[in-house]
């Protein structure tokens, strides 16, 4: 693997690892009792009981993006799935600022709010980025959406969305947020890259609908 290549290679792994890394910690808060304060959520805890979903994940994120073995020990290295601290700025990062940064900013109301907007968000760029290691890596579309919809599925449940079609509520986020800028004539995308995108996100929908 030459250097441009393993610099694209690890620059696609962040975008997944990242977002997925505001999955587990927006997870690890919703499980916990809502008057926990947050620097008694254990996030460690959290990852070990969903060992298997983070593990498939992982797994799918790497033949998805055809990752080599040393890309996947970024997510050591980042250590999102370790016992850390959760803090009210982390998911306020997460969510998009849905709460104005104040004293109130840990009551149970806008933790809600900020664990509702932050499990949106996240989950909706984590499927943006994993449809794009996906057309990077050029893989074909019919196996590779079965895949993607399988991470998004696990990625729902250890964000604590488990209501019956938040794959396809997650993929239609998606679509509004992301795809226009991809698949407009306007977009800078070459026509490969808007050809890969058009027929993940069909082959997504016939699986989700």
């Amino acid at each position: 693997m030459n250097n441009d290549s393993e610099n694209s290679e690890t620059s696609l792994a962040r975008e997944i690892f990242g977002p997925l890394g505001g999955i587990v910690e927006i997870g690890a808060v919703a499980d916990s009792d809502e008057n926990l304060p947050l620097n008694r959520v254990s996030v460690g805890n959290f990852a070990n009981r969903n060992h298997n979903d983070l593990n498939r994940i992982l797994h799918i994120t790497q033949t998805v993006g055809s990752f080599h073995e040393s890309t996947m020990t970024l997510v050591d290295e980042l250590g999102w799935h370790a016992d850390h601290e959760v803090t009210a700025p982390s998911l306020l990062l997460w969510s998009g600022a849905i709460e104005k940064y104040s004293p109130d900013i840990e009551t149970p109301d806008a933790v809600r709010r900020m664990l509702g907007a932050g499990g949106d968000l996240q989950l909706v760029r984590f499927m943006h980025a994993l449809v794009g290691a996906a057309v990077a890596s050029k893989q074909l579309a019919a196996p590779t959406a079965e895949l993607i919809v399988e991470a998004i599925q696990r990625a729902c449940s250890v964000a604590g969305i488990h209501e019956s079609g938040a794959d396809r509520t997650v993929f239609r986020m998606w679509r509004v947020a992301h795809l226009p800028a991809v698949l407009m004539p306007s977009s800078s995308s070459s026509e490969a890259v808007r050809t890969g995108y058009r027929s993940l996100a069909h082959a997504i929908e016939r699986l989700v609908s």
